[in-house]
């Protein structure tokens, strides 16, 4: 299960693995946009759908596809979206992990995730703000 919070302009992700019992903790830091949030942790149904997109403009989208296909020619990779708050195991533990993220400072500097926009040329350049 994966997560994203919010608290003021800090965010964090947290991921919590049902069957190790694994988690992890990411700071995001303040600038960033909530669907690279939601991207970077996969955790919403627009991200997925993005994901899913083959019309992808997005630097940090088409980097999460590359990742998942790497992830996925060694293993059996199935990624589904879970409504918030909805009873399902592992879900409230990835909230406080991303909770946690939200109240931490990265290490580095920001913006830790950045994007960029594709051109249909191939060309990208950055977003002119944060």
């Amino acid at each position: 299960m994966d997560m994203v919070c919010k608290i003021g302009d800090m965010a964090g992700a947290g991921v919590y693995g049902k069957t190790t019992g694994a988690e992890l903790v990411f700071a995001l830091g303040s600038y960033k946009t909530v669907f690279q949030a939601e991207v970077y942790a996969i955790s919403a149904r627009a991200a997925l759908l993005a994901i899913e997109s083959s019309k992808g403009k997005s630097l940090l989208v088409l980097e999460c596809k590359k990742t998942l296909n790497d992830l996925a020619s060694r293993n059996k990779v199935i990624l589904t979206w879970v409504p918030g708050h909805s009873g399902v195991r592992g879900n409230e533990e990835a909230d406080r992990l991303a909770r946690e993220g939200s109240e931490m400072y990265p290490i580095g500097p920001e913006p830790i995730l950045r994007d960029y926009v594709t051109h249909g040329d191939g060309t990208t350049h950055r977003p002119l703000s944060p």
